[in-house]
């Protein structure tokens, strides 16, 4: 039974397991906040974890909007791969050995990512079932959806890594046939990495079966490593495919066809941020953390000189001239709230306040505000549904009673679309303003 164990501690998706969690622990965030997501934890009160489990394309919670969905995570899923395989492939150095050492390394290195979609799958079956009151059939279809756009993306990057593993054996063929001018290329006779190398007997191939690593320790260094960097070259330039189908993807945005799920747009930015982290730990080493301090401490510089500026403009208005700018302080409004200027406003909203009294037909009418919380979508759909029900409540006298509608984010979003609503009905008395097709609208995928 201790050798039983022993074998599988030391086999490589175990080993590669606890290595996430030794080393480059930065790159685990990004999992951390998927199962967070999934797990009704992270950004719950805004609806985050129903964008997963309820992908939405084109209005409707289909096949096609898992599938895109699918797609996604299948690209964050090997970008995960390509990134760890380039950080970790010196202290697996008998994956050199073998053919496609890639795909090797991306069935031993599943553990972490069959474990997410376990829970993925669960977590999304109770939530469809229960709070979305889904069929087992539509449920089904969200589930295959999501297997089938990930198999399909796993495959194209195979089919990719497979061609590029036989254009990089062929261009090593002729130095390993030639003896006298392997020599002469690869002069590293050593090949002692004890300090890397990870302690491994046993790994699965590209069929699935258990075999025992070999020793390569009579390999050459520099070779094995050649070998490695012709694959991270490859690795490389299909995350820059991936980056520049995103870019483009971005810049048509305008037609609907390519507004994809939110929860895929998600998946892809971290798929990126990941590479982008592994390329900084890659080419910098152990001066990665020093260089994003400073790149911090730089940009926050930037930002104090108003360099960079991401605030939104109001057009016509010179922002250029910092020294006329007008003063916006505790003591620049105190300067502004004159005696008269509070008089003269003061009798601006009395006469405000008559002509909604006009407008009543009672001495003293009821006056309605309506004060909406934010929350994302779920409050946009609550917010709307609410205001609905109140205005059906009331015979259709809710917004006419209403003086005042303040609130933040998704509930003004909402209530701001309501109000948009009621003026469409003052012009038109048979507009059904209580159609559930607006809690639709408002509650879409953004």
């Amino acid at each position: 039974m201790k050798h039983f164990f022993s074998n599988i501690l030391y086999s490589l998706p175990v080993r590669l397991f606890i290595l996430h969690f030794r080393k480059y622990q930065v790159l685990l965030i990004f999992w951390y906040v998927l199962f967070s997501t999934v797990g009704s934890n992270f950004m719950k009160t805004f609806g985050a974890d129903a964008l997963f489990f309820s992908p939405e394309y084109l209005g409707k919670v289909n096949f096609t909007g898992a599938f895109l969905t699918g797609l996604a995570l299948g690209v964050f899923m090997m970008c995960w791969n390509i990134t760890t395989f380039i950080l970790h492939s010196r202290r697996i150095r008998f994956l050199a050995t073998t053919p496609d050492p890639f795909l090797k390394y991306c069935i031993n290195n599943a553990l972490l990512p069959l474990i997410f979609l376990v829970f993925y799958f669960v977590q999304l079956h109770a939530f469809d079932r229960y709070r979305e009151l889904m069929t087992g059939w539509q449920i089904a279809a969200v589930i295959l959806g999501i297997l089938t756009g990930l198999l399909t993306l796993i495959l194209f990057s195979f089919a990719y890594f497979f061609g590029a593993g036989k254009t990089i054996q062929r261009s090593f063929h002729p130095v390993i046939s030639n003896p006298m001018l392997f020599n002469r290329t690869y002069t590293n006779k050593e090949n002692r990495d004890d300090e890397f190398a990870l302690k491994v007997q046993w790994f699965l191939d590209s069929r699935f079966r258990i075999r025992r690593c070999r020793n390569v320790s009579h390999y050459r260094k520099d070779f094995l490593e050649a070998i490695f960097r012709r694959h991270h070259l490859a690795a490389i330039f299909s995350i820059l495919i991936a980056f520049v189908l995103l870019v483009t993807t971005g810049f048509l945005l305008d037609y609907q066809v390519f507004e994809v799920p939110a929860a895929a747009s998600i998946l892809i930015v971290f798929a990126l941020l990941i590479a982008l982290m592994g390329a900084l730990t890659y080419f910098l080493q152990s001066w990665s953390l020093a260089v994003v301090i400073l790149l911090i401490v730089a940009v926050n510089f930037l930002y104090q000189r108003d360099i960079i500026d991401p605030r939104n403009k109001a057009y016509g208005i010179d922002y250029e001239n910092r020294i006329g700018r007008p003063a916006y302080n505790k003591q620049a409004l105190q300067a502004l709230s004159t005696p008269e200027k509070i008089r003269s406003d003061r009798e601006n909203m009395i006469s405000i306040l008559e002509k909604w009294k006009a407008k009543q037909g009672k001495e003293k009418p009821v006056l309605v505000f309506i004060n909406v919380s934010g929350g994302g979508l779920r409050s946009a759909a609550f917010t709307m549904n609410a205001l609905q029900k109140a205005d059906s409540i009331t015979g259709g006298d809710l917004m006419k009673k209403t003086f005042l509608i303040s609130g933040a984010s998704g509930g003004m979003l909402a209530a701001a679309y309501y109000r948009e609503l009621y003026r469409e009905k003052l012009a038109d008395s048979t507009f059904g303003i209580s159609n559930e097709e607006y809690t639709n609208d408002i509650s879409g995928d953004l």
